[in-house]
């Protein structure tokens, strides 16, 4: 009988591995929330970010960022810092139009299409077969 346990279980062992990975991902996978930087003003000030748009373009070994915040907070001197790889010159930094940023969100925002096909089931003789059929018999 022991032998006929330990086969039963050898049969289960995969199965529930498997289970028991997919319930961890399930529980411990927590949402990736991510900003393209970080606000800093003095220690007594709020600054919220509720939403960012990020558009990012490469063209050879040039990209480019735009970045669109709602920051909103009252103070007066803050700063944004965004980490890039190499040291930025201040002709390389600009400060672009929201147009571009509403149109690319309009441009790739879902639709819904809806397209009509005929009915993929549907006999295209109709009742002529059913007539060349012999009567059934028992």
């Amino acid at each position: 009988m022991d032998k006929a346990i330990r086969k039963t279980f050898a049969y289960l062992r995969p199965g529930v591995i498997l289970v028991a990975c997919l319930l961890s991902l399930l529980f411990f996978v927590r949402p990736a929330l991510a900003f393209c930087g970080f606000y800093v003003a003095q220690a007594d000030t709020n600054l919220y970010n509720h939403a960012s748009q990020v558009i990012i373009a490469k063209d050879g070994d040039r990209t480019v960022l735009t970045m669109a915040n709602d920051y909103q907070g009252k103070a007066q001197d803050f700063a944004l810092v965004v980490p890039v790889p190499v040291v930025l010159q201040e002709d390389q930094v600009n400060v672009g139009e929201r147009k571009i940023i509403e149109r690319l969100d309009n441009f790739s925002a879902p639709r819904l299409v809806e397209y009509f096909d005929n009915n993929p089931c549907e006999t295209y003789g109709g009742r002529q077969f059913m007539d060349a059929m012999p009567a059934p018999s028992a």
